[in-house]
């Protein structure tokens, strides 16, 4: 009924879309900030700039040291106890809280006595923790990451404590992902958010899946990187419908009319 409104990109696609963007347009198009003081009317692109900049100075050396990229996460604020964290419901650990442990912070203000931990919302399975006494980073461990052979959000992770509250037991990560895979599979999940989550770990199952014999990130880089820009469909068309196995299933319109009684008249058309 709406597909256009149905339609959405893989977060690899989306990726890809955006550095391809980035590298063909946004740093090769002028922009009012960049000029030089000696041509004050002139306006160059991030490429020209950096041009110009590499002229002048060199190689341009940019601060870099470990650890850095966990600054770049989101931030929350939790006590440590004897048994570790608990952030949004999971408790994380690891031998970076020995020494902090049932402590407060020196840190004041609104999070006074509270520590800072670093968390990626694509890949919950881990927290990282800088020591302000050592200044080293620690990663922390979920206490199930264990069961757990793929990055997991914070959306699959909010499901599975829904899949616990609604059966009224403990229910571990991965077994609340295979139940939405099958409910999905099975025509059971029902809510929007639900079926946008369950298209995405199949999706990443699938490419898991795919060849055992290559690491999952080398076999991911190389899908991101075949993938295309934009779908030109239309010049494609006819070798898709070519390889395209048609299926007769005539029962499709008495399920939909079973459900939308009052539906006006569906009509069959190309593509």
């Amino acid at each position: 009924h709406d597909i256009e409104g149905e339609a959405f990109y893989y977060v690899a696609e989306l990726e890809q879309i955006i550095r391809e963007w980035v590298g063909t347009v946004y740093h090769h198009t002028k922009h009012a900030g960049l000029c030089v003081p000696q041509l004050p009317d002139s306006r160059f692109s991030p490429a020209e700039m950096f041009e110009i900049v590499m002229m002048r100075a060199g190689s341009v050396r940019l601060p870099a040291r470990p650890g850095m990229a966990y600054e770049f996460l989101d931030v929350v604020w939790r006590m440590i106890h004897h048994y570790g964290v608990e952030i949004h419901g999971r408790r994380y650990d690891g031998a970076g809280l020995n020494l902090h442990r049932n402590r407060r912070s020196p840190y004041g203000g609104v999070h006074a006595g509270q520590w800072p931990f670093s968390i990626d919302a694509h890949d919950v399975r881990f927290a990282y923790f800088h020591d302000p006494d050592t200044g080293r980073w620690y990663r922390l461990e979920w206490e199930h990451a264990h069961g757990l052979t793929a990055p997991f959000s914070a959306d699959a992770a909010d499901y599975a404590k829904k899949v616990s509250v609604r059966t009224h037991r403990h229910v571990d990560p991965q077994h609340a992902v295979a139940a939405l895979l099958d409910q999905w599979s099975s025509g059971e999940v029902l809510a929007r958010r639900d079926r946008a989550l369950a298209r995405r770990l199949s999706a990443q199952r699938a490419g898991d899946d795919d060849d055992a014999g290559v690491p999952s990130t080398v076999e991911q880089a190389r899908q991101v990187a075949a993938l295309p820009s934009v779908a030109d469909f239309l010049a494609h068309r006819d070798e898709s419908q070519s390889r395209m196995e048609v299926v007769d299933d005539v029962d499709v319109f008495a399920r939909y009319y079973a459900t939308h009684p009052d539906a006006d008249g569906l009509e069959v058309f190309e593509d």
